[in-house]
């Protein structure tokens, strides 16, 4: 009996002590997605084992509860990166740490989702195309936007660049909108280049495209779908963070957008966790009216297109396609469209910084554009200058 009694006692020590081990990753919430103290910058620096699991079970619990492609992406997708990633094992330093899950990314059907170390890439594809149809018309002198005119053969055109996307909310845009407002009078086209525009905020895209059709039109998506759990907001808390950091470490003040959104998702996660706010959010915005002639601006729109239009760059260009007046010359875009709004996640020993999207965008006809892109409307041939293309193709036109 005493043999017997001390081995329970002994059975049940060892169920005590598995249980207490295993109990801070049952314990794991949000908190563990929060931001390091310090952010290693060692990209030689070799992981012990502890810190590679730690690393790896981070980024796998990031992955199954504030990524929206755990529910978008193709089962068999999802489940073979997390065995990919789980399968990862010592002894690796952090480059190649970073690498072969920059690697594992790229196999999946989301362009959003990437590791970057020191705010490099870790992986970039071959299998990338390069934009090849010119360059924007506009070279960055200080703004990220252009607007002027230009006339070729008693024709006069409205020329409006845009470089990039920041926030809606950033000084960078001041004047965008006046600029055209003013200017558009008398024009008899507009051309709208976005080339090389790899994306950001396309709240200024859709004011852009709701301007020209004399208001806003129903775009080609359903409601848009968000994860909205506790880790999922972290992602954008760590993100606006970052941004604090950064800014700080260069002896500058953030904008004052980047405290508004941090303090921002910071109540609605804790919303959330009070029960206040459901954990996932379908976009109620469904509505748009059909395209009126009379109510638009009544002339061409070209927009200028290349392999290096990408995210917020694509969906201008798709708030455009209700508007038939508006036509995309160019090449095939990049095809970031399906997967958006992207928060950041860094790993705990590795400080390899994940780029992972929240958000889910369907269209409403069900096609899958991802990793493929927008096709224009006019092809452009490899080595020629989209730009002249849509000038001789409104000029042959013989409006």
């Amino acid at each position: 009996m005493l043999r017997i009694g001390s081995l329970l006692f002994q059975l049940s020590l060892l169920l005590i002590l598995v249980s207490c081990a295993s109990l801070p990753y049952f314990k794991r919430d949000y908190r563990f997605m929060k931001l390091p103290d310090t952010i290693n910058k060692d990209v030689t620096k070799a992981l012990s084992e502890d810190e590679l699991t730690y690393d790896k079970e981070q980024l796998l619990y990031a992955l199954d509860h504030a990524y929206s492609g755990r529910r978008f992406l193709p089962k068999d997708e999802f489940l073979e990166l997390r065995d990919r990633i789980h399968y990862i094992s010592d002894p690796v330093t952090v480059q190649s740490l970073c690498h072969q899950i920059a690697y594992y990314f790229q196999e999946v059907s989301d362009n959003h989702l990437r590791a970057r170390f020191n705010d490099r890439s870790c992986f970039v594809s071959r299998r990338r195309q390069l934009p090849n149809v010119g360059s924007n018309y506009y070279r960055k002198q200080g703004k990220i936007w252009d607007v002027r005119r230009q006339k070729k053969k008693n024709k006069m055109a409205l020329l409006i660049s845009i470089l990039e996307f920041p926030n809606s909310q950033s000084q960078e845009w001041n004047g965008f909108m006046e600029a055209i407002q003013k200017q558009i009078n008398g024009v008899d086209l507009v051309i709208l280049d976005l080339r090389g525009n790899s994306g950001g905020d396309d709240t200024i895209g859709r004011e852009l495209a709701n301007f020209m059709a004399g208001g806003e039109l129903k775009d080609p998506y359903l409601p848009q779908w968000s994860s909205y759990t506790p880790e999922s907001l972290q992602l954008f808390i760590n993100l606006f963070t970052l941004m604090e950091q950064k800014a700080l470490a260069e002896g500058k003040e953030a904008p004052t957008y980047v405290h508004n959104l941090r303090e921002k998702f910071t109540l609605e996660q804790d919303a959330v966790l009070d029960g206040q706010k459901a954990q996932e959010y379908t976009s109620q915005k469904d509505y748009g009216e059909e395209f009126s002639f009379a109510k638009s601006q009544r002339k061409p729109i070209y927009i200028l297109v290349d392999a290096g239009c990408a995210s917020s760059c694509e969906s201008t260009v798709d708030f455009f396609e209700n508007n038939p007046l508006a036509v995309t010359v160019g090449e095939q875009t990049a095809g970031y469209v399906h997967f958006g709004n992207n928060g950041r996640l860094v790993l705990k020993n590795s400080g390899i910084q994940i780029q992972m999207a929240i958000s889910y965008n369907a269209y409403r006809d069900g096609r899958f554009i991802e990793k493929k892109g927008i096709a224009p409307k006019i092809s452009v041939p490899s080595g020629h200058d989209a730009f002249d293309i849509a000038w001789g193709n409104y000029l042959r036109a013989g409006h």
